[in-house]
C-alpha cells in the first residue's frame, strides 16, 4: 500500500487557517476556497461539527427510568385464579386415588393363567388326548409337566412306563 500524497503547499496553508478561524480564514484562503473545492469541503465538514458537548443525564435518570416507564404502561388485570400449594396437593391426592383405584381394581379382575387354561368340572366337553395347547411344542410341555401328570401322559398313550433303576 501505497502511502497518501502530501497535500500542496496552498491547501495546506488554507487548511491551516480554517483551522483557526473556520468562520474568517483570511482573504488568501477566501480566495484560495474559490478555486480548490477539496479546501472548501473541508471547511464546511469542518464547520459541520458540533462544538457542544455531551448531553450528561442528571443523577438517578436511570436508576429511575424503568419506574417512570412502568407506570406509563397499562395496568395488568388482576390474577383471580391463584392456584395455591393447597390445591396442587389436593389435586396430587386425587390423582393417586384414581390412579390407586383403577389399578387395583384391575388386579382384581384379573384371573390367573393356570386357572383360565383349566376347563370348570361341570361343564361336560370332549377332552383331549393330550393336555397340551396347540400351540405350543409337544417337547416344551412335556418337561413341564409333574410326575403325577407324567404318569397319567404315559397311562392314556398306552406305553408301558419306565421302571425306576
Amino acid at each position: 500500500m501505497t502511502p497518501p500524497l502530501p497535500a500542496p503547499e496552498a491547501c495546506a496553508r488554507t487548511l491551516d487557517a480554517v483551522l483557526m478561524d473556520p468562520f474568517d480564514p483570511g482573504p488568501n484562503a477566501e480566495a484560495h476556497m474559490r478555486t480548490c473545492r477539496a479546501c472548501s469541503e473541508a471547511r464546511v465538514a469542518y464547520l459541520a461539527q458540533e462544538d457542544t458537548p455531551e448531553v450528561l443525564a442528571p443523577i438517578g435518570y436511570f436508576d429511575r427510568l424503568p419506574d417512570r416507564i412502568l407506570r406509563k404502561l397499562p395496568a395488568r388485570p388482576a390474577m383471580h385464579h391463584r392456584i395455591t400449594p393447597f390445591t396442587w396437593m389436593a389435586a396430587a391426592a386425587l390423582l393417586l386415588a384414581v390412579g390407586g383405584g383403577a389399578f387395583w381394581a384391575g388386579l382384581a379382575n384379573r384371573t390367573p393363567y393356570a386357572e383360565a387354561a383349566r376347563q370348570p368340572e361341570n361343564i361336560e366337553t370332549a377332552e383331549p388326548d393330550t393336555p397340551f395347547h396347540d400351540h405350543e411344542e409337544d417337547a416344551a410341555q412335556v418337561q413341564t409337566l409333574d410326575p403325577d401328570e407324567m404318569k397319567a401322559l404315559l397311562k392314556r398313550l398306552g406305553t408301558p412306563q419306565p421302571s425306576p433303576r
